[in-house]
Parts: structure tokens; sequence; C-alpha cells
């Protein structure tokens, strides 16, 4: 969301959002108003001075005084009541986004401190369920991003106030929290831990992450990326990028990583966002209990054919599985019935379970287990697990003498 746009002239009054000087975007008005009603929680980045804040200088360039962009925030805060993320500027710690800005340079990050701890003053005093979302650096920079975060300091020498640190981790590299550091202050993707505790340290406390932007180009380079690989690799990239995201220490997934696998189109990339969906839908109903529209499988929707093909295996292998249970419970059944007299006392006695010697009486409970934990459909998994469960069952009832 632009300042200089909504704000081309000074306003009279600019905590109120109905001051006539500010023309708030259509667009961002209807998202604000309908993503609510659809389990969307929107967040908004605002950047970009207007001339009358900063001298008629460039919108890159910062205003003199922070309070003018903290008054702005506060204005829209009121505007758009719905909305609790709010992204302090983008990418600041590059020269064509921020000024001043200039390589082993503090001037840049120490002007961002003063305009993000005024944010933070301003949006926490509107209301304190508000989220500040502060740096909100990329991979590389002018300034690198531990540069950046070294220097971002207010004149008493403390950091700025902020809830959670974003971040742009485009990656150079196949996407893995094991590799050592990029040398030269880079920060992608896979030293999303390394910048963890980076800024641990200079906030002495556990610092969520918003990883607020993640992308891939495949096939061709273009203006923005010069760089590109193929779109079997492109898969693969966002597969580490999404596995790491969830091994990474405490972050917040920005819109940016948890949209690049819905993104992206077919094979893998569409499993990737299948999952994604369903993990929406599950979150929209634990929140509400509203029942949102089922997600589909992964891999893209089952034909007819499929599914009937898949019900006849499950049937058949059932079969399978019970005809090998008869077959067993014979062959126990018949061993028991020739056995001497005073067998089963001696069983008794002898504590530790022996395999073969007690399965004909234990096996109406192995038959009720596996109907209670083997639902219609449950994997292979689940079978085992119900196997393992009827073990320790009857290895249970054999120690103790139950299995007469």
């Amino acid at each position: 969301m632009s300042w200089a746009d909504i704000a081309p002239t000074r306003p009279t009054t600019p905590t109120d959002p109905a001051d006539p000087a500010y023309r708030w975007p259509a667009d961002v008005t209807a998202a604000a108003a309908e993503a609510p009603a659809r389990a969307i929680k929107l967040s908004l980045l605002v950047a970009n001075t207007p001339p009358w804040a900063n001298g008629n200088r460039a919108p890159i360039q910062a205003p003199p005084n922070p309070q003018d962009y903290a008054d702005f925030l506060t204005a829209a805060a009121r505007r758009y009541p719905a909305v609790r993320r709010w992204m302090i500027w983008g990418e600041p710690n590059r020269d064509d986004r921020f000024a001043p800005n200039a390589e082993n340079d503090p001037a840049g990050p120490r002007a961002y401190a003063l305009l993000l701890d005024a944010a933070y003053a301003a949006l926490k005093a509107h209301s304190p369920n508000n989220k500040v979302i502060g740096a909100n650096t990329w991979t590389s920079g002018t300034v690198k991003p531990p540069d950046f975060l070294r220097w971002m300091r207010l004149p008493s020498g403390d950091p700025p106030r902020l809830d959670w640190f974003g971040h742009n981790p485009f990656p150079y590299r196949s996407p893995k929290l094991a590799e050592a550091p990029l040398p030269g202050g880079f920060r992608d993707i896979s030293d999303t831990n390394t910048l963890s505790s980076e800024v641990r340290r200079t906030y002495r406390r556990q610092m969520p992450l918003w990883l607020s932007e993640y992308t891939i180009q495949s096939d061709h380079g273009s203006i923005v990326f010069a760089t590109f690989v193929s779109r079997a690799v492109q898969a693969r990239y966002l597969t580490a990028g999404l596995r790491d995201r969830r091994r990474a220490r405490p972050l917040r997934c920005g819109p940016g990583v948890a949209g690049a696998a819905r993104r992206v189109g077919r094979g893998r990339q569409r499993q990737l966002g299948a999952a994604h969906l369903r993990a929406a839908a599950q979150a929209r109903l634990r929140r509400d209990g509203s029942r949102p529209e089922r997600a589909p499988p992964a891999g893209g929707p089952r034909r007819p054919q499929d599914v009937a093909r898949v019900a006849a295996r499950r049937r058949a292998s059932g079969q399978r599985r019970a005809a090998a249970q008869r077959a067993r419970h014979d062959r126990v059944a018949q061993g028991h019935a020739a056995e001497e007299p005073g067998a089963a006392a001696r069983r008794r006695r002898s504590g530790p379970y022996h395999p073969g010697t007690c399965r004909g009486r234990s096996w109406s409970v192995h038959r009720k287990s596996a109907h209670i934990g083997r639902p219609h459909g449950t994997q292979t998994g689940r079978r085992s697990l119900t196997r393992t469960f009827t073990g320790i069952l009857e290895r249970f009832a054999c120690r103790h003498g139950k299995c007469m």
C-alpha cells in the first residue's frame, strides 16, 4: 500500500481515515472487507513517502519526521480494523527501495529504525493486537542483512521495537538448513536458522521470523531475476524450501512462502498446493466451526475408474488377510487340541511369552482390535500399528495367565 498514492497532499487531520486528502484504494478496501468471511488474514505493507513529507524528493526517501508516517498508519489501522499484520516498508536494505542507503554505511538502517519504532508505537496505541513486522530485508541488498540488523538502532543504542522480524529469503542454491551460511553476509532460505540466531542476540529473546517472499524463477530470466532453473529443479527447490520452513526456528510463514506451492502448477508442485489448501481448511474449521469446501486430493482430482480400482484392491487385500487369519487360527486350534494334559498349566507358570503357545485364545482379541483400529480405507501403516498393539496384548495376557 503506497502512502504517497493515498495521501498526495498533506491531510488536515492525519490520523482520521475520513480526511478529504486520503484516497483509499478500492482493491485494498474490498480485500479487507472480504477477507474475514473467507478466513484470510490480510497483511499490509506500507511504503513510499509523499512529496509533502520528504521535501519533494523521491518516494523511497524516508520522511525527516517519522511521526508523519506513524500518523498515516493510525489512519490506515482505523480504516481497516480487520487487518492485524502491518509490514513497515519493504526491503529497506536496498538503495532502490529505501533512502538513504549506501554500502558500509549505517545511515539507512538508523533512519529506518526511527521509522519502525514510531510505527510500532502508533499501531500498538490503536490496538495491542496489531502485529508490527519490521526489517523486511532480503537475501542480498546494498546493506547485507547482518549489517542492517547490527546498525538498525535508535539514538539510545537500543534496537527499534517490533513483533516479528521480516525477511525475503530468495535462494541462491538448493534449500538446506544444514548448509554453512553464504559468505559475504547473504542470508537465503538455507540461512534461516543463522538469521534467527542473529536476531535473537540483538533482541535478547526469541523473535519469530516473517518470511514474506520466496520465488524461484523457471525457464528464462526476467528484468527482476536474471537467474532461472528448469521446472524440475524449481519443484525440488520449492519442496525443500517448504520442508526447511517447517523445521526452522519459530517463524511466521508470510504470503509469499505459503502461496509459492499454489502458484506453480503441476506434478509435485500441485501436491504441495493441495496440502497447503487442506491445512488452511482445517485451520478455518478449528477457528470458527465452519466447514469449507473440500480441498482437492494430492495430485489432482481422482477419476471414477481410479477410485473403483483402489476400492477393489482394498477388498482383495482384506479378503487375503481374513483368509490368512482363519488359517492361522485353525492351525493353532489344532495344536492346542493335540496337547497332553497339564501343558496349559506349565505355560502359565513359565511366565515369559512363547510365540505360538497362546494365540488360539487371543484370536478374538486380535479380531476385535483389527476391526477397531482398521476402518475402511486405512493405510498399511495403521494395520502394522494394529498388529503391534495386538502383540502387546497377547504378551500381557500370557504373562498374567489370562490366555487360558
